[in-house]
């Protein structure tokens, strides 16, 4: 902006100031003359030496108005004229000595009668000053406009420059806020992830107080990893040492309700022994989905992969799961096209369904509906195929999942908030296997619900070979 104004200035500034020097000089010139003129007729009248003295004063300011004008002047045509004027008012101040000399011998002497029959003197000193305004007029109207010229472009020139200078400021500004806000929105990313489980540092792109705080987040989450870590590896060891004695008591389990010799259990005894093994089918199910997911994460889970047929593999699920239904008055509905067989692990597999089957029937309240579709669609998952994909959607009218879980209903442990509206209550591993065995697959798991009305969740695996 300062060289913006700085430009307009100095454009505006005309190249020759000669024309807008000389108007003023011009007519300074005339005004001295008119008063010389006065002065003239005012000293033939009263013959006055004061009177005499001032007209003596104005003829030399003339003159010096007259070599003013010489020097200021650069057209050669004005100095001419110039100079016109200063022989005619050389012959006028030669008549006005004459005439000083007339009245100082004869003090009766009338020099206005004089004056009047020498007018063409004076008119010819006012008709030069005349020409002499006349000749400027043109160069003055020339200079305006260049002046006028000068000033349109100075105004394009420094509205061209301020509008520059706004475009640079905006995009140094932009760069600026960008500097400012990227490591802030990079730890907030990293909050973020950090709230999702993933345990990433974030790179310190500043020299500045936020640059601290990353620091200070970067200690934080390597801390948390680290616990994460330790309580994975004690989990995974706690499962391990757990898995002997569950089969134990299982074994033991069933040894009592068949033992052939010996008393008869009575019915509160069986049903205690059967709530007892029920009860380690739970641990024994959390159990081994726990070491699952750890092997998963760990990359040291073996897949079993084998061309199937999807639909062949999820129909006896859907069975045992419509039976369950009709306990509760829900309303089952399967849906399956003709699909193509491709790699698959029938037991990682057949546990993810079961996974998602059984929360549908777990939230779905009585006398609701289910509906599993399978369909093959063009939508691609893996950019290393091109042969389309098997989308598997499972669709509830249950209690439904709030949108501020729905980012992190894939994390293991976690559970939507409204899970205490049902009576059941899972581990929280059910949908995080899911997530990992789709992945394994090289497909991907998505969720949408709404409160009160229901989940939709879909499956898409890609065609692989």
């Amino acid at each position: 902006m300062v060289v913006a104004s700085l430009t307009i200035l100095f454009q505006l500034l005309p190249e020759d100031q000669s024309e807008f020097r000389v108007l003023p000089v011009i007519q300074y010139l005339d005004n001295v003359f008119e008063s010389e003129v006065q002065a003239t007729r005012h000293y033939f009248e009263t013959k006055n030496e004061i009177d005499g003295q001032k007209l003596i004063l104005t003829s030399k300011l003339f003159n010096k108005a007259a070599d003013s004008l010489l020097a200021v002047s650069q057209s050669p045509a004005i100095q001419e004229i110039v100079n016109n004027s200063v022989i005619s008012h050389r012959k006028y101040e030669n008549f006005i000595q004459r005439e000083k000399i007339n009245i100082e011998n004869n003090h009766a002497y009338n020099a206005l009668t004089a004056l009047q029959i020498k007018q063409p003197l004076i008119d010819s000193v006012k008709m030069q000053i005349g020409i002499l305004n006349q000749t400027y007029l043109p160069l003055l109207n020339n200079a305006l406009k260049k002046y006028n010229q000068k000033m349109s472009i100075a105004v394009t020139t420094g509205s061209i420059i301020l509008f520059l200078a706004l475009a640079i400021g905006s995009v140094f500004a932009f760069l600026l806020a960008r500097a400012l806000t990227k490591p802030i929105q990079a730890l907030q990313a990293g909050t973020q992830r950090v709230g999702e489980g993933s345990y990433e540092t974030v790179v310190v792109s500043s020299n500045d107080e936020i640059a601290d705080l990353t620091r200070a987040f970067n200690m934080m989450s390597d801390k948390l990893k680290q616990l994460d870590e330790m309580r994975m590896e004690m989990m995974s060891e706690i499962s391990h040492e757990m898995r002997t004695p569950l089969q134990v008591i299982k074994a033991g389990c069933y040894s009592i309700i068949h033992a052939k010799d010996g008393p008869q259990l009575t019915q509160r005894q069986r049903d205690a022994v059967g709530m007892i093994h029920q009860a380690t089918n739970r641990i024994n199910s959390f159990v081994n989905s726990f070491l699952d997911i750890a092997k998963m994460e760990a990359g040291l889970m073996k897949f079993n992969f084998e061309k199937i047929n999807i639909v062949d593999l999820l129909t006896p699920l859907i069975q045992e799961a419509q039976l369950i239904a009709q306990t509760r008055q829900i309303n089952l509905i399967f849906n399956a096209v003709e699909v193509p067989q491709f790699m698959i692990d029938k037991e990682r597999m057949s546990q993810a369904f079961s996974n998602l089957l059984s929360n549908a029937l777990k939230y779905t309240p009585d006398s609701g509906s289910i509906i599993v579709n399978i369909t093959e669609t063009d939508r691609t998952v893996a950019s290393k195929t091109g042969k389309g994909a098997i989308k598997i959607e499972v669709q509830d009218t249950g209690v439904g999942i709030p949108e501020a879980d729905l980012g992190k209903l894939f994390n293991k442990f976690y559970q939507a908030k409204n899970v205490p509206l049902v009576n059941e209550k899972g581990s929280g591993l059910g949908l995080a296997l899911v997530k990992h065995v789709t992945e394994a697959h090289g497909g991907k798991v998505s969720v949408k619900s709404q409160v009160g009305l229901g989940s939709l969740f879909t499956i898409i695996l890609p065609i692989n070979e």
